[in-house]
């Protein structure tokens, strides 16, 4: 006789991540109770269960939501948004990030959920490296109210767990890529699919990304894995890439001629600096490397997905949606 299959809480789950995480562990047989802000989601399947929630912060009530529940996946956030400066907004994030974990953690702990997992962000340990990739064991240097609030958003969770039991997983990604995806990504992916010759020939940078797959592969192995608890980790593609090697990377799968002007990061960065957007360049000329030792050694996995077939997945497929079989 089959064991009854695990209940995995996904929060978030009408994000990004969350769509494909929700698909992923419904393929691998899993129940998956999904919950999300929108009033309806675009999975169907009748291991899945959805809850609509105003939102997530202190006052959430989970009672109803986390009965059955094995494992909660917390991917929900107040995110990182380029327009935030300092850190006057740190309160507003903290709603979500801190007190809305805060809540969810103390909710699972009463329902006597066996583990939960926290995805922060790789921004808790820096935005960029220059000698030496950053490790998960590296101590902590938030620089916005984002991962400032992310950090506290671990902390919490590490603090309500000690006192119950709970076992506790954190995994802090770099940027996340894949159908769907918005942001720094979405914008550089619109700029490869012009014939614009690009000024980024002369970038050698080296940065980690995490396909979405990659991501959700490495979350799953989480959920069960005997190591992962009290363990934070950090996650990538193991295959690092200056931004003209991924430019040239996208436009080799799209079927466009790469064009790149041997402009010098110096310059590039000045411009930034003049019209205001020296962050935003920063990010797409700048390193940011991991270290995901760590990762392999104590969970045995490894990346299922290359970078060059994570992009291809990306520029062929919409986000896939789950139907039952039934």
């Amino acid at each position: 006789m089959s064991s009854e299959p695990l209940n995995i809480l996904v929060t978030g789950a009408t994000g990004f991540v969350g769509v494909h995480l929700c698909q992923q562990l419904l393929s691998s047989g899993y129940k998956v109770t999904a919950v999300g802000r929108k009033k309806s989601f675009m999975l169907s399947h009748e291991r899945l269960h959805y809850f609509s929630v105003n939102s997530i912060d202190g006052n959430t009530d989970w009672h109803d939501i986390l009965k059955g529940v094995d494992v909660v996946v917390h991917l929900a956030a107040r995110v990182h948004q380029m327009k935030d400066k300092g850190l006057s907004l740190l309160a507003q994030y903290q709603e979500v990030n801190v007190k809305g974990t805060q809540q969810l953690a103390k909710a699972a702990i009463k329902e006597q959920v066996k583990r939960f997992i926290y995805l922060s962000t790789i921004k808790v340990i820096g935005e960029k490296t220059i000698e030496m990739p950053l490790r998960a064991e590296d101590q902590p240097r938030p620089s916005d109210a984002y991962s400032l609030s992310k950090l506290q958003g671990e902390q919490i969770l590490q603090e309500e767990a000690r006192r119950s039991g709970m076992e506790w997983v954190i995994i802090r990604p770099p940027l996340v890529y894949g159908p769907g995806v918005k942001g720094n990504f979405n914008r550089l992916l619109q700029l490869a699919k012009t014939m614009l010759p690009l000024p980024l020939g002369a970038l050698n940078n080296r940065r980690s990304l995490v396909s979405v797959y990659n991501l959700c592969s490495f979350i799953e192995c989480a959920i069960t894995h005997p190591n992962a608890h009290r363990e934070v980790f950090l996650v990538s593609d193991n295959q690092d890439l200056s931004t003209s090697q991924l430019v040239r990377l996208l436009r080799k799968n799209l079927g466009k001629r790469s064009v790149l002007l041997p402009i010098p990061s110096f310059i590039l960065k000045a411009v930034a600096f003049v019209f205001g957007k020296r962050k935003e360049v920063g990010r797409m000329v700048d390193s940011l490397q991991v270290n995901i030792e760590k990762s392999m050694r104590l969970l045995s996995w490894r990346p299922p997905l290359t970078v060059e077939a994570s992009i291809h997945a990306l520029l062929s497929q919409k986000t896939p949606k789950a139907h039952s079989k039934a």
